[in-house]
């Protein structure tokens, strides 16, 4: 039996004309709504009688299922479940805070804002995704310098990313599983839905030579060995850039070529630069090569310990955006490497790459770059360790040639008889 039924508003079962034919609109779709304190009527009308079938087959599947949510839940804008979903995440990080903040004002709500979140279909977020990929998606951009941070509608500057894209659509998506959480609709239309595909970025990975001619044209640069060591650093460390910069003296231990990664720098939820956990939450130890370390030296000679070890002149840390505009993009350029696009940031590759041929193992690597886990390391870097299948095929040869010549050894001793013995 069907728990959601259609009733004709203008003609009865007979065929006869009702008190209000030609009045409002002729379909009316019932059903019965379990509440709290029993069991009421619901109806909803239509115009089409194929607009109420499909409701009402709806009504009754969901009904059925389990899986039914009253339609006024479903009629929230989606800009209200999105910022009562945002307001719930304090499991996050103040950076992805922001992240998704941005997602959200640059490209979810300028196209589903103002939507009713029931009214949303996998087919319009299929076309929605497409048109992130083409780059004419309706969109909006921040206002320079507005704090806080101010929207306003713009054309898109051109195609996003695939990694973008899927960035944007898992905002999206969780904003809609938030709204399903909280029993506003019964599924969510974002779920599923093809993404373009993500290719792996090309890695770079600078010689010995071109990280210092990288680090001598950063010193050349701005006539300061700061800049030439946090470039050696970063390369031969793995730190991230704002790992680097939030060193202090007390952090570095030269007797024993250590550095401390105990905070890194990152942003609040108001954009305020501050100090906080590394990205992994794991601190961590990395090893200093002698060179760094007599660079070190010098430059923190004379310093307190809870001294920046990458300051400028006034005593503050150094900014990361305006030391990569001021300083390592200009001697990337000067030392002819812009075309590789190398960042700081890309220097981790070089790193990882330098250990790696100086025989470092997937373990050591891993803690020094502060991977979660070895799996991550080796996904990004098992390829520039040494092909040692030809190791693996001698040593099995080797191990069964040894062990016939012992069982022929063993075969060949002749056995005494009872009366021998």
């Amino acid at each position: 039996m069907a728990r959601a039924w259609i009733e004709d508003q203008w003609l009865t079962a007979a065929k006869e004309k009702t008190p209000n034919h030609g009045k409002g609109s002729r379909w009316k779709v019932y059903w019965w709504e379990e509440t709290q304190t029993g069991r009421r009527r619901r109806s909803k009308r239509f115009q089409r009688k194929p607009d109420a079938e499909q409701y009402a087959a709806k009504l009754d599947n969901d009904l059925r299922a389990g899986t039914y949510r009253p339609p006024e839940h479903a009629e929230t804008l989606l800009a209200d479940v999105a910022a009562e979903w945002l307001s719930t995440r304090l499991d996050i990080k103040p950076a992805t805070y922001l992240h998704y903040q941005r997602s959200l004002n640059a490209y979810v709500l300028p196209q589903w804002g103002s939507r009713r979140i029931g009214t949303i279909t996998k087919s319009e977020v299929a076309s929605w995704i497409s048109a992130l990929a083409a780059g004419t998606a309706t969109a909006a951009s921040k206002v320079r310098s507005s704090r806080p941070p101010r929207f306003e509608p713009a054309p898109m500057r051109g195609p996003l990313k695939p990694s973008s894209i899927g960035h944007i659509h898992t905002v999206l998506s969780a904003v809609l599983a938030w709204a399903v959480e909280t029993d506003r609709i019964s599924r969510n239309a974002a779920a599923g839905a093809r993404l373009p595909r993500v290719t792996a970025p090309e890695h770079v990975y600078l010689s010995h030579a071109q990280v210092e001619d990288l680090a001598t044209a950063a010193e050349n640069l701005t006539n300061h060995t700061t800049d030439g060591t946090l470039v050696r650093l970063l390369a031969y460390t793995g730190l991230r850039i704002n790992e680097a910069l939030a060193l202090k003296v007390s952090a570095l231990d030269l007797m024993r070529n250590r550095a401390h990664v105990t905070h890194t720098w990152t942003l609040d939820r108001e954009s305020k630069r501050v100090l906080g956990p590394p990205k992994t939450h794991e601190k961590r130890a990395v090893p200093l090569p002698r060179f760094l370390v007599a660079e070190l030296q010098e430059l923190t000679v004379g310093q307190v310990q809870d001294a920046y070890v990458f300051q400028t002149p006034t005593g503050e840390a150094l900014n990361d955006h305006n030391w990569r505009n001021r300083v390592f993009n200009l001697a990337a350029h000067d030392a002819d490497l812009a075309g590789l696009g190398v960042t700081p940031h890309k220097l981790r590759h070089t790193a990882a790459s330098a250990a790696i041929g100086a025989g470092a193992d997937v373990k050591v690597v891993q803690l020094m770059l502060g991977h979660k886990d070895a799996t991550e390391t080796l996904n990004t870097y098992g390829h520039l360790w040494p092909d040692r299948l030809d190791e693996v095929s001698h040593a099995l040869e080797t191990a069964r040639t040894k062990a016939l010549v012992q069982q022929a050894t063993r075969s060949n001793v002749p056995k005494m008889s009872p009366r021998s013995a």
